[in-house]
């Protein structure tokens, strides 16, 4: 499994493929789902803690480049 040493990594991961979902929307892709919001048991791949104490991403970015998406897929 991939785990990050601080929340620019995983920031910039999730953008990274955010900015690959919007290429695939002109070939019809139209829907994305991150299903893990906060860490739960062993896992660490929530956007915050188990506890929901620390946000483990930039959640100004995460929010803008989900905004982005969103707009591409309105776009015709």
């Amino acid at each position: 499994y991939v785990q990050f040493k601080n929340s620019d990594e995983v920031t910039a991961e999730y953008v990274k493929y955010a900015r690959e979902l919007k290429k695939m929307v002109p070939k019809g892709f139209s829907a994305a789902v991150y299903t893990q919001t906060t860490d739960v048991e062993g896992e660490v791949n929530g956007l915050m803690t188990y506890d929901r104490k620390v946000e483990k991403m930039d959640l100004e970015k995460v929010k803008y480049i989900n905004q982005e998406v969103i707009k591409c897929t309105r776009a015709k």
